[in-house]
């Protein structure tokens, strides 16, 4: 074997270097996760094991689990709806220009002879602390067995503000999600007889909510241990 010899300044070089190239990476790594990656999930309900605290709003026939899904049924011409836990609720500004999106359905449905219910809301954001409730009408499609929904969270999707039919302002939608007190889905569309469920619920963060990405100070001062890194190189 041949005997190295490693100097001082060899290995203090050496660990500038490395430290140096690390914090290069983790700055570099960091950028691209956040130009390449998906919107961060705020809240979501996937009712892999149970109804995962959802309720019912106008319904007294019970809420149930299913496969991935909770449903429930009815037979008169009620207006009911999918009730989100907690966890969908509260500080939710950074939902601010991203998505309420979820999948619905229905095992059956029976009008009675009857045109498809569809005069009523059928998503509704409602903050008690503002008294303000912004809803969208014409969500789910007439006599459709499923259909897959991805809402924008911003004042010009559509959204109204309920009792005065008027879009919401910016910070009307702004308001709301900051102090969200419900989120309910419809969930009763027919006369007759209907057996609706819904799935994979989640809600994702807005653009504006996504900070641009920084290096710490303890990071620029380990890309300053040698000068030519910290002006980029030459």
């Amino acid at each position: 074997w041949e005997e190295i010899t490693v100097h001082p300044w060899m290995g203090s070089g050496l660990f500038r270097a490395g430290a140096a190239l690390a914090a290069l990476l983790l700055v570099f790594g960091s950028v691209a996760a956040e130009e390449g990656g998906g919107s961060r999930v705020l809240a979501e309900s996937d009712f892999l094991w149970d109804v995962d605290g959802w309720t019912l709003h106008g319904n007294d026939a019970g809420l149930h689990h299913g496969s991935k899904m909770i449903k429930a049924a009815d037979n008169d011409t009620s207006i009911w709806y999918y009730v989100a836990p907690a966890k969908f609720l509260g500080s939710k500004r950074a939902a601010y220009g991203g998505k309420l999106s979820f999948r619905h359905g229905f095992y059956e449905y029976n009008s009675d002879g009857l045109d498809f219910l569809g005069k009523d809301y059928d998503v509704l954001l409602k903050s008690e602390a503002n008294d303000l409730v912004i809803a969208r009408k014409g969500v789910i499609p007439a006599w459709s067995f499923r259909s897959d929904h991805e809402l924008d969270l911003v004042e010009t999707a559509g959204w109204v503000v309920e009792g005065a039919g008027v879009p919401p302002s910016k910070p009307d939608m702004q308001r709301v999600l900051a102090r969200l007190s419900g989120i309910w889905i419809r969930g009763g569309f027919y006369a007759g007889n209907e057996d609706s469920y819904l799935m994979n619920v989640k809600m994702t963060e807005g653009p504006e909510s996504k900070a641009p990405v920084r290096s710490s100070l303890k990071e620029q001062r380990i890309l300053s241990a040698d000068g030519y890194l910290a002006r980029g190189g030459g």
